[in-house]
């Protein structure tokens, strides 16, 4: 839907109460911009980013700087999406500014990735601008987020469960990301398109409360502000603000601190649980983001569990976000690798608390294990086995992996060599170095999460069982 102030188009002029410098006054600050940049300013149509366009161009000889307009057609709201592409190309042309503009389907992509369409249009988002902005040279990629969206963006991570990062949501400058209306309210922004009769899109998803920003904006932050308290949004800054000072504090402590105990590219890991918690937090953090390269599907349950796991003092092996990065302890070393380095698990075996739970940190591992009564004949997920007690020959137990291993699998009558299985499974190397193997006196009956034997077969005669599912 196109908007505009009563005759509005594009003209340059800069009137009424509500000036430039005003709703830039983050920009000012925090001084974002130097004299000969590019700045790759990302103008979606809506009211926000024309604004910051239309301020920053109105501005740029103060600034010294040189726009460029960036656009993503995100392929999501069909022929409204290209009447945004096609108005952006227009204002790029009667403000002659240079534009460059990508499409890309976001729904298609949010299949690919198995994420949220608003995570994936976002991911995209950033992706294209980084490109964008390499390709062009910009030193500094300007997007529109206001204080509302701050606070909103506070709220929504304090439902989701967050950190002191996530309270400090939206950095003014983060790398060279910039968001010079930070410190503007929406309603000045409003104020600023009347004023100086700006044109703009109308994005109808923003009203979709299907989103869960949506929801918070239009539901939760009215809620908060009618019932509890009318300047919620301010205190919301406010908090995000204060966090960032916490936190900017805390890293620096923690750079300070990890140089100190680091040796050979390891982590002395007593000397790190001698360091006060917050700092341990950020260390560890600090480590996945390095080795990973950000903090995507990071979440503060990951960093505690590590943080805990360092605090037993045992050797362990514990699985990060999509399997690629590893949180590792040998003897008094910690890191953070990547599957390729992952050291060789040392021999372990222990016995399985039946029923209760069992920790196998070697491999970074929980199994719960119940009694279950006349169980049934039913497939059960990679992750959970049944094994009738009458096939069990003495006590269960795990146990890394032997050469020479063997076990019948189900459905098979014939053993085959664990490393024919794998092959055969196509596991990958990385997960058969943290594969452990359930046993009895005689026998494999579980590689976890990859295999069960045949002597765990339910039948209509089993009239007990021992029920065991692995947590990770």
């Amino acid at each position: 839907m196109f908007a505009k102030s009563e005759n509005a188009g594009f003209a340059l002029s800069l009137v009424g109460n509500c000036t430039a410098m005003d709703i830039l006054a983050a920009a000012i600050k925090h001084r974002m911009f130097l004299p000969g940049e590019t700045v790759l300013v990302a103008v979606s149509g809506g009211p926000d980013s024309v604004a910051m366009l239309h301020a920053l161009l109105s501005r740029r000889e103060e600034f010294g700087i040189t726009i460029h307009i960036a656009h993503l057609n995100h392929g999501i709201r069909g022929e409204a999406a290209d009447m945004d592409e096609e108005f952006v190309r227009a204002l790029a042309q009667e403000w002659n500014l240079p534009v460059t503009v990508e499409r890309v389907d976001v729904p298609a992509l949010r299949r690919k990735l198995r994420m949220g369409e608003e995570e994936a249009a976002r991911q995209a988002r950033y992706e294209f601008l980084r490109r964008t902005g390499n390709k062009i040279g910009a030193s500094k990629i300007a997007v529109g987020h206001t204080a509302d969206d701050r606070a909103e963006s506070v709220l929504m991570n304090v439902i989701r469960g967050t950190g002191i990062e996530g309270l400090g949501a939206l950095r003014p400058v983060a790398g060279n990301i910039v968001r010079p209306l930070l410190d503007t309210w929406r309603s000045d922004i409003e104020a600023y398109i009347r004023e100086n009769q700006l044109p703009f899109r109308i994005d109808e998803s923003n009203l979709d409360l299907a989103y869960t920003r949506n929801r918070v904006r239009h539901e939760l932050v009215p809620l908060l502000e009618k019932h509890y308290n009318p300047r919620v949004k301010n205190a919301l800054v406010r908090l995000a603000e204060i966090a960032q000072s916490a936190a900017d504090f805390i890293e620096c402590a923690a750079l300070d601190a990890v140089g100190k105990i680091t040796y050979r590219g390891a982590i002395d890991a007593e000397m790190l649980c001698d360091l006060p918690e917050a700092l341990r937090y950020q260390i560890v953090r600090s480590e996945i983001e390095r080795i990973k390269g950000d903090l995507r599907d990071v979440e503060f349950e990951q960093i505690d569990r590590v943080v805990g796991a360092l605090g037993s003092g045992d050797d362990f092996t514990i699985t990060l976000p999509s399997g690629k990065i590893y949180a590792v302890r040998r003897g008094n070393e910690f890191r953070i690798v990547e599957k390729e380095q992952l050291p060789e698990v040392e021999p372990f075996e222990i016995e399985l608390n039946v029923p209760g739970r069992t920790q196998v940190p070697q491999i970074g591992l929980v199994i719960e294990a119940e009694r279950i009564e006349s169980p049934q004949p039913k497939k059960t997920p990679p992750d959970v086995v049944l094994i009738p007690e009458d096939a069990i020959c003495g006590t269960l137990r795990i146990r890394s992996i032997r050469p020479g291993d063997r076990i019948i699998p189900f459905g098979m009558r014939e053993s085959k060599k664990l490393q024919d299985v794998f092959v055969d499974k196509k596991v990958p190397r990385a997960k058969r170095a943290l594969a452990g193997v359930v046993v009895d006196d005689e026998k494999i009956l579980w590689v976890v999460g990859i295999v069960a034997s045949e002597a765990t077969r339910i039948t209509e005669r089993t009239r007990h069982a021992i029920r065991l599912a692995a947590i990770r």
